[in-house]
């Protein structure tokens, strides 16, 4: 592989910044001008400033990406030094969450009221032509908290998409200006509600919608070996069952696989005390 391995680890204050991988670099957001954009704010003056090299590989992680994922700097790098020619890397936690959605989208209009019209909306202001029920996301192409590694091809897609939506939620008067900042509480990992808007959420989840565009080679770290939620423990066999239908379906456009997967799912569900969407 030619080319560099930067990724840039978010951090917000003294503490934060102490407890960073030494092996990713350091990316200051200890004035957190903009806390309502979360990490984008400094992804975004990152990407703006810095001149990208097309043959290196770029990273930007949270300060909790070895708590939702378990692994550490040198096993992401040794990781994407050994992916040949992908364009783009995934790291993806929360393998729970993937296989039991048919998409992202899906996924989030599950925990947030009001989600999937905003969502609606912004897809059809990119692409008219884009309809959402034909999206079926897979461990091959989900990322979730942005744990992606990739070359500049892919950030200049990235950037493209989100200052649209960035447009979209600053402009008094937008079509979306109301449903991008609406306020939202999300659960955290450890259990604990947090704050945010609408925009957060929808953000989540467009690097999985370009990933699902077959525009780039990618390569996953198996999403599988990641924690699963308290809810999936020692439901392994079943979510990965559930991504397998998805992927044969993706592979094959076989209706039987999506309906498979719809009758293993509700059995998941009911094991688990979930309602199916």
């Amino acid at each position: 592989m030619s080319g560099a391995v930067r990724i840039f680890q978010v951090f917000y204050d003294e503490a934060t910044r102490a407890a960073l991988d030494p092996d990713f670099e350091p990316l200051d957001n200890s004035a957190n001008e903009r806390p309502d954009w979360y990490e984008y704010w400094p992804i975004r003056n990152c990407l703006k400033r810095t001149g990208l090299e097309e043959s290196s590989y770029y990273g930007f992680f949270s300060p909790l990406f070895f708590t939702k994922t378990g692994l550490r700097g040198g096993q992401v790098l040794d990781f994407v030094r050994g992916a040949g020619g992908a364009d783009v890397v995934t790291f993806s936690p929360h393998p729970c969450q993937s296989a039991c959605f048919y998409n992202v989208f899906e996924q989030g209009a599950n925990f947030f009221p009001g989600f999937l019209e905003v969502a609606t909306a912004f897809l059809h202001d990119l692409d008219p032509e884009f309809r959402l029920q034909g999206l079926v996301n897979h461990s091959r192409n989900t990322v979730y908290s942005n744990y992606l590694v990739a070359r500049p091809r892919f950030w200049r897609e990235w950037l493209g998409v989100f200052d649209r939506l960035f447009h979209l939620a600053e402009t008094r008067g937008s079509s979306l200006h109301e449903g991008l900042n609406r306020p939202i509480v999300y659960m955290k990992d450890d259990g604990e509600s947090k704050p945010a808007q609408m925009k957060i959420m929808l953000m989540e989840r467009i690097p999985s919608l370009l990933l699902s565009s077959n525009a780039f080679a990618i390569r996953n770290y198996d999403p599988f070996l990641m924690p699963l939620s308290r809810t999936f423990v020692g439901r392994l066999p079943e979510l990965k069952a559930l991504d397998t239908l998805k992927v044969a379906y993706a592979d094959s456009a076989d209706p039987k696989y999506l309906q498979q997967f719809v009758e293993q799912r509700q059995r998941l569900f009911a094991a688990v005390g979930w309602r199916a969407p």
